[in-house]
């Protein structure tokens, strides 16, 4: 039986970091998005937090890195919502035989947290913005041939709070039953649409590398009707934030276990990007503001390049990018950044600095299916291009197109490099293609 949660208090401002909305306030941004950032940075704070609890509940009884296949009893933390409790609120599950994963058609893994990331954030952004629409990764079709699964999803939607009263009361009511949950889910199925406001999510990028405790992401963009960019958020809960203030490179095994990682993100205009901590409250104070267009800047030069990889991705060609490495002369340092998680390689390039590059060879030839998606992008190039870090194109040097639906059809590989190397850089990707008869 589903215990539903009492009404939430009233409400009250959050205790949140004033500072940005005096920034956005006093900033000439083409767009007031104010309630908007406060919203969505609220939504993607309490959705990694929930990602983080599954984590830590894995590992709180030994410390091996996260099971592939169980869960164990999800306890209620004492929220005041709720009262004390060291029972799940669906007794009557066997721990032992909770599964934490499946495998989706295309054979990669999805979670419980995929599931209730996402249903909590659609929730929290329906209920402020109901005219907007949606592109999440997930649907629930899995969750409703698989009633036990279903039900475990639902409780961590049900008993993951912000312990601040007042900021989890602003993210507004959470589905009050299954099917609801269900209906929230799916509407994350959209097109995109020509014309309205859209808001794509990955409520975990890099699902494998979160199964084995490494870096991982909760992503959130907001998209205008032409499919530019106008907002871009990203929960990083296994990033210190000792790798932000110490100017550190993003590691896929150095995780933070502690705290509740970090938080980025930009708004269009803006000219720059906003890195504070996450917490189980209401937000934190930034911590850093990323400009590098402040001051004077040098050019950087070819062999300084540190290019961001995953030679496990499947549809990427790894080789390609060693040629095109060893061609600009940046293979003498063998410096290499390898993360699994699309939008952790952005967040490496944001902190890493002006000389981090990332360049995407298809493995799928020009014309076939787009082998991306929208939500494995959006938000994280719009971090990554206020901060001041570089540019984003496709290998024919077009800017990226958002508004094509749910694939990145009007693309076809990508190059993310400094201004000052970007046109050198599209000229040698070209030349490894022709040399490949590409």
């Amino acid at each position: 039986m589903h215990i539903s949660p009492p009404p939430p208090p009233p409400l009250l401002l959050p205790l949140e970091d004033t500072t940005l909305i005096n920034h956005h306030h006093q900033n000439n941004s083409t767009h007031n998005l104010t309630h908007e950032l406060l919203i969505a940075s609220l939504a993607i704070q309490r959705a990694s937090l929930l990602t983080k609890r599954v984590l830590q509940t894995l590992t709180s009884n030994n410390n091996n890195p996260p099971s592939p296949t169980t869960l164990p009893s999800t306890p209620v933390t004492g929220h005041p919502f709720f009262p004390s409790t060291s029972t799940c609120l669906n007794p009557s599950y066997d721990p032992s035989s909770r599964r934490l994963s499946i495998a989706k058609p295309d054979a990669s893994p999805v979670t419980i947290a995929d599931f209730a990331s996402q249903a909590l954030l659609i929730s929290t952004i329906h209920h402020h913005f109901p005219s907007d629409t949606f592109i999440g990764e997930e649907d629930s079709s899995s969750l409703r041939h698989n009633p036990d699964l279903c039900s475990q999803v639902f409780d961590l939607v049900s008993t993951t709070y912000l312990s601040d009263p007042a900021a989890e009361a602003l993210l507004g009511p959470r589905p009050g039953s299954i099917p609801e949950m269900l209906g929230l889910i799916d509407l994350g199925c959209g097109r995109g649409t020509r014309g309205k406001r859209c808001w794509s999510m990955d409520p975990i990028d890099g699902t494998s590398a979160f199964l084995k405790g490494e870096q991982y992401a909760v992503s959130l963009a907001l998209l205008d009707g032409e499919g530019r960019e106008l907002m871009g958020l990203l929960g990083c809960p296994n990033l210190g934030i000792g790798v932000v203030v110490g100017g550190g490179r993003i590691e896929e095994g150095e995780v933070d276990r502690e705290g509740w990682g970090v938080m980025l993100s930009a708004v269009r205009g803006e000219g720059c990007a906003l890195v504070r901590s996450m917490g189980q409250a209401g937000l934190n104070k930034v911590v850093k503001r990323i400009n590098r267009r402040k001051g004077k800047q040098r050019e950087i030069r070819t062999e300084e390049l540190h290019f961001v990889d995953s030679r496990v991705s499947c549809a990427t060609d790894s080789g390609m990018v060693e040629q095109l490495a060893r061609r600009v002369g940046a293979g003498r340092t063998g410096e290499r950044t390898e993360i699994y998680s699309s939008h952790m390689r952005y967040a490496a390039m944001v902190l890493g600095g002006r000389e981090f590059v990332q360049v995407r060879f298809p493995k799928r030839p020009k014309g076939e299916a787009a082998p991306w998606c929208v939500w494995d992008h959006a938000g994280s190039q719009l971090i990554y291009t206020e901060s001041g870090a570089g540019k984003v194109t496709d290998l024919e040097g077009r800017p990226i197109d958002f508004g094509t639906g749910r694939k990145l059809t009007n693309n076809w590989g990508l190059i993310t490099a400094d201004e000052s190397v970007h046109g050198k850089m599209l000229e040698l990707a070209g030349e490894v293609l022709k040399e490949a008869g590409r």
